[in-house]
């Protein structure tokens, strides 16, 4: 007869068993996990958003949305680009080197009517012009005719330059008098406030941080308002090429529900503070209080009373505005062409119509 096998000769421990199984099973999570994770990075798309100037508080909606994660949410990997003017924004969209920028609506209709530059808007930031010309408080400059003979500043592009005709005809002075001095937007401000220059064109949302500088150097500063004179119509826009929005229009829509949340959450929900914080991580070297200035007036140029009244989307253009633009740009900046409104914007990629 044969003998049973004695002892622990063959024998497997129940615990060791569990051990093997919860370390496989470990394992495949983690590695799962790894996989995962590595899918969601390769899956963001590069976005290129190129800004129409230097990323000052007017830009917090932008910032807050890239900090907060919600242009990854929608899918894109976005990178923000400071400008150097509308126009040339304008042509380095319409060129491929970005997806999308933010420019007035004056160099886009001004580069359909004269270039056939291929671009549309696709929101409206800002809905009415917030253009200025900074003096010094001192200078005896105290009107726009006051301007006549003076040196101004100006970058390539500039949109200020780009209506200064249909600010003098309105406020009765030869823009042509205007001597304009072109250099880099960093310079500007400096450039006013020790005397080399007589003035400066900044948005309003500018006043805080010019404030601020011309104080430390014991001067003080003045506004002269366009809209004061009566311009009425949309200034900032986001553009696309007329290519991207018939073909890739999904990337497009993703940003703008990122950008439209971050308006609503920055300008509509008065988070000034908290959307120039996160701009300031991006940017270091802007100032905290100048930024968070200059987001407030920014919000009154956007969240404007067809927005907080519900009459219209944020980000949404009106026809009738639309067209009273484009009919003052084509009169007073002697366009070659009346641009049909239809060419210069879409509404079909905002996340929300009314």
């Amino acid at each position: 007869m044969k003998r049973r096998a004695s002892g622990r000769a063959g024998y497997r421990h129940p615990h060791w068993r569990s051990f093997f199984l919860t370390f496989v099973l470990s394992s495949v999570v983690l590695l799962l996990s790894f996989s995962y994770a590595g899918a969601q990075t390769k899956s963001l798309q590069p976005f290129t958003f190129i800004l129409d100037f230097l990323p000052y508080g007017e830009y917090t909606p932008y910032f807050a949305a890239l900090d907060k994660g919600w242009y990854k949410e929608e899918g894109l990997d976005v990178k923000i680009l400071r400008g150097a003017g509308s126009a040339d924004t304008l042509k380095r969209i319409a060129a491929g080197q970005g997806d999308a920028g933010c420019g007035d609506f004056s160099a886009l209709v001004a580069g359909r009517a004269n270039e056939d530059i291929k671009v549309k808007g696709i929101a409206a930031y800002f809905r009415r012009p917030p253009h200025s010309i900074f003096v010094l408080a001192d200078s005896g400059i105290n009107k726009p005719k006051d301007l006549e003979g003076k040196t101004l500043s100006i970058t390539p592009g500039n949109s200020h330059l780009i209506i200064f005709p249909l600010f003098a005809q309105l406020a009765g002075f030869n823009a042509d008098s205007v001597k304009w001095v072109t250099m880099d937007g960093a310079a500007m401000g400096p450039a006013l406030i020790t005397g080399r220059v007589d003035g400066a064109p900044f948005f309003a949302n500018h006043e805080a941080r010019l404030q601020k500088q011309a104080k430390e150097q014991g001067k003080a500063i003045r506004r002269i308002s366009y809209a004061d004179y009566g311009l009425d119509m949309y200034s900032l826009v986001v553009f696309a090429r007329e290519e991207a929005i018939a073909k890739e229009p999904d990337a497009l829509r993703a940003f703008l529900r990122g950008t439209v949340r971050g308006m609503k959450y920055v300008f509509g929900n008065r988070n000034f503070e908290e959307g120039a914080k996160c701009l300031i991580k991006y940017n270091p070297e802007v100032d905290l209080e100048a930024a968070t200035g200059a987001s407030q007036v920014a919000s009154r140029y956007s969240f404007t009373e067809e927005v907080t009244s519900g009459k219209v989307a944020v980000g949404q253009f009106e026809p009738a505005r639309v067209e009273k633009s484009r009919d003052i740009y084509t009169k007073y900046l002697n366009l070659k062409r009346k641009v049909p409104g239809e060419e210069t914007y879409t509404n079909d990629l905002l996340p929300e119509k009314k």
